[in-house]
């Protein structure tokens, strides 16, 4: 059941609008991947190589209870946002300022508590941004086209990963370049859609005011909405194997992997991304088109869980260079598939429609939980054994019942 209080006919959307939805969102994705995967690793490395891996947890954990609570206050105060310059683009361009500023903090860090408090800041500023960018996909698109523009949009993680590791991991060699880069790419994607973005006004024309309706946050009944609970307890195991991979990746090539190339770590994570971005953008618009032709959600997100077991599996049994090049083939796929068509099928199955922002919030602690747990599982099994096997191997379990609980929902096939 959803409550259809705004109306659920929307006027299809053009492709100049998806051009910029797509840009905005690589924009996005190029703004925290190679800092989360790469960036705040090397700094964590540098503060301390003995206890890295236990700096990146730490930190990765509360950074991750910032952004999911940051993410709620951000989708239900952008919901209730009125200006002349629509609901969600005020607080996309003020999170933008935020997330560049923050980038500076992170890059003078010299110590834990610098970086913790560089990258909550980042966490905090970020999901003001991204937040309310991924409520204009229910705010504006119409059911018929949300699958190809969830395929779109589904390519900004891996163009953004590839592009952000191949400029940190490779091109540039200082870190001053490094973030001065990816704030520049971060300023140049986003830019165009605050300025020219669809987001009708509010009919008051204010500058920024809040609506009197009170903030409700996580009042989401599961027995009244098992479509939603089960959509939000899938994407929470899927994201639970991709936090596990992403924060992980460059330690485990660093630690256990044999025959790797590259003169670096992140040189060798350059070309796995890479080879996972092939493969995910092909299954990313396969599946979205496919989707809307079909009419059909479930299968591909159960298949997307499907692969993404199976490639971290082989991270967790198979520690040599051939093998890690075929599990992230699998993983992108995976990743592809899932990611996107998740996205379709979430926004179809969302409680609200007028408060799509703020049951995007709830669903994003789906995606903040996972990296949580993920630093936690790592601390537990990396911190004196480094048993990479366990790691990965519960990572794909996760991964695997991600795609059962999928088949739980019943409003969408």
């Amino acid at each position: 059941m959803t409550d259809t209080t705004a109306p659920p006919v929307r006027a299809p959307v053009s492709g100049a609008f998806i051009a910029g939805l797509t840009l905005a969102q690589v924009g996005a994705f190029l703004s925290f991947t190679p800092l989360l995967s790469i960036l705040v690793p090397l700094k964590a490395a540098a503060i301390d190589p003995v206890n890295k891996a236990a700096i990146m947890a730490e930190v990765s954990l509360w950074a991750a209870v910032v952004a999911g609570l940051a993410n709620l206050l951000a989708g239900a105060v952008s919901d209730r946002t009125l200006s002349r310059f629509g609901r969600r683009r005020p607080w996309i361009a003020l999170g933008l300022a935020g997330t560049v500023a923050s980038y500076l903090v992170i890059m003078a860090a010299d110590g834990y508590w610098g970086l913790l408090a560089g990258l909550l800041i980042f966490q905090l500023c970020f999901n003001f941004l991204f937040g309310p960018l991924l409520a204009v996909l229910p705010d504006q698109v119409p059911d018929a086209q949300k699958g190809r523009v969830s395929a779109f949009a589904g390519l900004a993680p891996p163009l953004g990963a590839v592009f952000g590791v191949v400029l940190t991991g490779v091109l540039l060699p200082t870190e001053a370049m490094r973030y001065a880069a990816i704030a520049f790419i971060l300023v140049v994607a986003i830019g165009p859609f605050v300025a020219f973005a669809r987001d009708p006004p509010s009919a008051e024309r204010t500058w920024l005011r809040l609506t009197p309706r009170p903030l409700k946050f996580a009042v989401i009944n599961p027995v009244a909405y098992p479509d939603f609970a089960a959509a939000w307890l899938s994407r929470l195991l899927m994201q639970l194997t991709l936090s596990v991979v992403s924060i992980f990746a460059l330690f485990y090539l660093q630690d256990r992997v044999r025959g790797a190339p590259g003169p670096s770590a992140e040189a060798g994570l350059a070309v796995l991304i890479v080879v996972a971005t092939v493969f995910h953008i092909a299954t990313s618009l396969a599946g979205g088109f496919l989707s809307d032709r079909w009419g059909r959600r479930k299968p591909f997100v159960i298949a997307g869980g499907l692969f993404l077991a199976a490639g971290t599996l082989i991270l967790a049994l198979a520690p040599v260079w051939p093998a890690t090049l075929a599990a992230y083939a699998l993983y992108g796929c995976g990743f592809g598939l899932y990611q996107t068509v998740d996205a379709a099928l979430v926004a179809q199955v969302l409680p609200s429609l007028r408060d799509a922002g703020r049951d995007l919030g709830v669903l994003n602690l789906a995606n903040t939980i996972p990296q949580i747990l993920a630093p936690i599982l790592g601390l537990w099994l990396l911190g004196g054994s480094q048993n990479y096997t366990a790691l990965f191997a519960l990572a794909a379990i996760s991964a695997l019942l991600g795609a059962v609980v999928v088949n739980r929902i019943r409003s969408v096939r």
